[in-house]
């Protein structure tokens, strides 16, 4: 492999690390998915409002969460909210835990509190990784009986889990959407090994384009 192909190769891959987050499969989430405002609360940079989404079925005596990580590690949160813009008072629906090793984890047996029986809602799935936090929502009818599993439920071949205690994830569970004119702010606190994380990407794959212009021209 030439120096150049090498150097190209790398970028690729940084370029790639710098930008990944997480995507849920099921349940269908809500709002378009932008990579760029995943880390605003409470759904990734979408308003939720009940009134004005289509719900998908979640039964209460277990159902399937399925997420894609593409980042080496992450410790994930599931929660239910029955409040029409999701604000605060989140129910933890299954314990914290860590996913080792990126791809598919796919959960078919995630119960929910039978007070939330005939209501709609939302299932927020929080990621606590490397870039800080990741959000993620899905509008739901929580229905009786025990879900199908689909054929994609599935575990990528290097995914291992473990239980673990996170108290910032803990703490989402109370969180409410800052006003309009606060929103950034709290989200630079929040994602600052992201932010930095991501700032020394775009600098060092700027730097890297420079250089391997350079090496192009000899």
């Amino acid at each position: 492999m030439s120096p150049i192909t090498r150097l190209a190769t790398v970028m690729l891959l940084f370029t790639g690390i710098t930008n990944a987050h997480f995507t849920v499969e099921h349940p269908p989430t809500i709002g378009q998915f932008n990579d760029d405002t995943e880390g605003d609360h409470p759904c990734g940079g979408y308003s939720p409002d009940i009134s004005k989404v289509s719900t998908t079925d979640f039964h209460i005596d277990g159902d399937v969460i399925a997420t894609t990580l593409t980042h080496p590690e992450s410790t994930w949160l599931y929660r239910v909210n029955v409040d029409p813009t999701a604000q605060g008072n989140w129910t933890e629906v299954w314990p914290i835990f860590q996913q080792s090793g990126q791809g598919k984890f796919c959960n078919p047996q995630v119960t929910i509190p039978r007070e939330f029986l005939g209501k709609k809602g939302f299932i927020g799935i929080v990621s606590h990784a490397v870039d800080g936090f990741l959000y993620q929502c899905s509008a739901v009818h929580f229905v009786e009986g025990t879900g199908t599993k689909p054929s994609d439920c599935t575990n990528g071949s290097s995914v291992t889990t473990n239980w673990v205690s996170d108290d910032q994830l803990t703490a989402k569970l109370n969180e409410s959407t800052p006003s309009t004119s606060e929103q950034h702010t709290p989200n630079l606190a929040v994602s600052s090994k992201g932010g930095a994380f991501q700032g020394l990407g775009g600098m060092l794959t700027i730097g890297l384009m420079v250089v391997l212009g350079a090496m192009m021209t000899v």
